[in-house]
């Protein structure tokens, strides 16, 4: 329970990634978590095996992206907390994701669902910016920057490798 709150309190600005514990039973459960809700979300559109596969894909294309940028800013170390952090936060933000968006698949036309996916969406890349500044130790601003170059690096992948819309 208490991780839980960690995790949430990222989500709500209150903590960092450096207020995770940098443990490989952790991430690894970071990582399931992860790819449970991600599986879940991606297979309200996509068959299962595929979304499977775009899964695991975006995993590895999150911990390549925070490797690389950790290993250019010299701060290596802090890559398990990094991505422990930013897993663990998506599965969590994503989980009431895949419930609007399962509505909304169902009711295109219910009010305000549209919005509720976009604050979201928004409330997410929030959480990545801040989460990739406090890694770097810069100003949000470049953590903007950072999130914003990361989500757009992976849709350009995943469109390449699975044929996303555009």
């Amino acid at each position: 329970m208490e991780l839980i709150v960690l995790f949430v309190d990222i989500c709500l600005f209150k903590r960092g990634p450096q207020d995770v514990p940098a443990s490989r039973l952790l991430f690894g459960l970071a990582l399931v978590a992860y790819w449970m809700v991600g599986i879940a979300l991606l297979s309200l559109q996509n068959d299962w095996l595929e979304a499977v596969g775009q899964a695991v894909t975006e995993s590895l294309l999150l911990l390549m992206f925070c490797w690389v940028l950790l290993r250019v800013t010299n701060r290596l170390p802090r890559l398990l907390q990094t991505v422990t952090a930013l897993l663990a936060t998506d599965a969590l933000i994503s989980l009431p994701g895949a419930l609007l968006l399962s509505w909304w698949l169902s009711r295109p036309d219910a009010p305000g669902l549209q919005f509720g996916l976009v604050a979201l969406t928004v409330w997410h890349l929030a959480v990545i910016a801040q989460v990739l500044r406090l890694a770097v130790s810069q100003p949000l601003a470049f953590g903007v920057i950072l999130a914003l170059t990361y989500v757009g690096v992976t849709y350009t992948i995943m469109t390449m490798l699975f044929g996303l819309p555009a």
